[in-house]
């Protein structure tokens, strides 16, 4: 009876290790296989923000080209008036200055919109400050009326002042 005994634990034993390595096994494919989609996921969100930057840096830059234009026109009306000698139009000289506010208002709206993705750390700090810091400090340093203590750019003023003291 003990010879039984034996043979029965003995066989019990190989199937709890047959069983056992299958079971690890498969639980070492679907870790193999959850490395392969988190590996995905990293490239699909590397590329999301890729995406979510080029998008960030065309808008900033339609906005300036828009605030330039703006100003282009300001000037050509102002050449046109020298070249002609006509008489000022205070009606469309209003309009230009409207314009100007308004893409002005636009372009200074986006550097926010920049600094607060640099500020919360949705795009690198070191990256966009190579960047973009001329471009923060020419903004803050020519329009100081935008960006006093009521101003609504607080973002901006924000990582102009953390990029001036480093």
């Amino acid at each position: 009876m003990n010879t039984e005994t034996d043979w029965i634990s003995a066989i019990s034993s190989t199937l709890t290790t047959i069983i056992s390595g299958g079971v690890l096994w498969v639980a070492y494919y679907q870790i193999k296989q959850v490395k392969i989609q988190l590996k995905g996921l990293a490239e699909n969100q590397k590329n999301s923000i890729l995406m979510t930057v080029l998008e960030l840096e065309s808008e900033l830059n339609k906005r300036k080209e828009s605030f330039d234009n703006a100003n282009f026109e300001l000037r050509e009306y102002n050449l046109e008036l020298e070249n002609s000698k006509t008489k000022l139009n205070k009606d469309l000289l209003e309009i230009y200055i409207d314009k100007i506010e308004v893409s002005k208002e636009n372009y200074l709206n986006s550097l926010d919109r920049l600094s607060y993705c640099i500020l919360h750390d949705y795009l690198s700090d070191r990256d966009w400050r190579t960047e973009y810091r001329d471009t923060i400090f020419e903004a803050v340093d020519n329009y100081k009326e935008k960006y006093d203590i009521s101003s609504r750019y607080r973002n901006t003023i924000d990582i102009y002042n953390k990029w001036k003291s480093e």
